[in-house]
């Protein structure tokens, strides 16, 4: 059964740019509706990310919004990336001079993550195979 989540993004320009040219994913940006403003869509295999702008989301469910500035956009939520490799993405995080939260090299499971917020405050994990350093 496909599964869209849908995130609510204070700027898509910058959202695009995080998750395309730092995490190095393929986000496709596109019109839902004639006439209506552009989001960003992340697939990964049955499930998608739906980006959108909060101002539309606020303007088309505001019950759902009235106290949303109390919390971050990004609280209680985790994205998880598998990746081909991690070393390109680290060198663009640390071009940007991006914050790691945390990085993790397990070798007895083969696996090397790293975990970061998106502009938006939601914790990103990406993980790939362990790789030579």
């Amino acid at each position: 059964m496909p599964f869209t989540l849908t995130l609510a993004v204070r700027d898509l320009d910058r959202t695009e740019l995080f998750y395309r040219d730092i995490l190095e994913l393929q986000p496709e940006r596109f019109i839902p509706l004639p006439g209506a403003p552009p989001a960003l869509l992340l697939r990964l295999e049955d499930a998608v990310i739906l980006l959108r702008p909060a101002s539309v989301l606020e303007s088309r469910h505001p019950a759902l919004f009235q106290s949303l500035d109390r919390h971050p956009f990004g609280t209680g939520m985790m994205l998880e990336f598998s990746v081909q490799s991690l070393t390109p993405v680290l060198r663009n995080i640390t071009r940007r001079k991006l914050h790691i939260l945390y990085e993790l090299d397990d070798r007895e499971f083969g696996m090397r993550e790293i975990w970061l917020h998106d502009p938006d405050g939601y914790l990103v994990v990406l993980r790939s195979r362990s790789e030579p350093v």
